[in-house]
């Protein structure tokens, strides 16, 4: 092996190495986010690197090991909304922790009600692709998944779509007659966690599957691609 190819292994093969050892301490890991329950911030697809070195706080993505029948044991991301001792309650679709709406500067997705109209004039800007979820309500209108700026340019904040009856599986976890835009008030527990999709009304987060234990966290979102 000649000296030029010694040093070509050397320039690629430090970063490689230094980057799996960096990995395998969870110092920095680079994931796959290959859901939409987190957009628009986290794209379907797009790429996150994760450290283990930031103490979680409230309003970070943050990684987590979880296990369910369907796909078995996986790593989930969603946005951290409450912590042990936090009161976190969701009104008419809004979150508040400890009384303060976390939601106010957040850009999220919600369901709306459109006339079929607005719904061809969305479609046509390509404001609906197709990890937006659609569907017909009646003869007369839609429900679709919108950014709220979005929603707020065609005037459409107050067709939001707010869940007014219970709902089953979230009794089911928490035994109380929840849904996903009315929950709680609940008080976080010791050692647990609160994390919710900012793609409000196509996730499954906590309001489905529980409260997240905090030693299950593997990291924070520090870079998102």
């Amino acid at each position: 092996m000649n000296k030029r190819t010694r040093i070509i292994l050397l320039v690629i093969g430090i970063p490689i190495f230094t980057y799996m050892f960096l990995g395998q301490l969870g110092v920095l890991k680079l994931y796959s986010n290959p859901s939409t329950a987190n957009e628009p911030a986290l794209k379907l697809n797009s790429k996150m690197l994760v450290s283990n070195l930031f103490k979680p706080r409230i309003g970070d993505f943050v990684c987590f090991k979880f296990k369910d029948e369907e796909f078995g044991s996986y790593i989930k991301v969603n946005r951290l909304c409450g912590l042990e001792n936090d009161t976190l309650e969701i009104k008419n679709g809004i979150v508040y922790l400890n009384n303060l709406n976390l939601d106010k500067d957040l850009t999220l997705i919600h369901n709306y009600k459109v006339s079929i109209s607005v719904f061809e004039n969305l479609r046509k800007e390509g404001l609906i692709n197709e990890s937006s979820t659609s569907g017909i309500i009646s003869k007369e209108s839609y429900f679709v998944s919108l950014n709220n700026s979005i929603a707020e340019r065609y005037d459409l904040i107050g067709n939001r779509i707010i869940e007014k009856k219970d709902s089953e599986s979230i009794r089911k976890i928490f035994n109380q007659n929840w849904n996903k835009d009315n929950f709680g008030p609940i008080i976080i527990p010791e050692g647990k966690i609160f994390v919710i999709g900012d793609n409000r009304d196509n996730s499954n987060d906590s309001r489905y599957v529980g409260l997240i234990d905090k030693d299950k966290i593997i990291g924070v979102v520090v870079k998102k691609f």
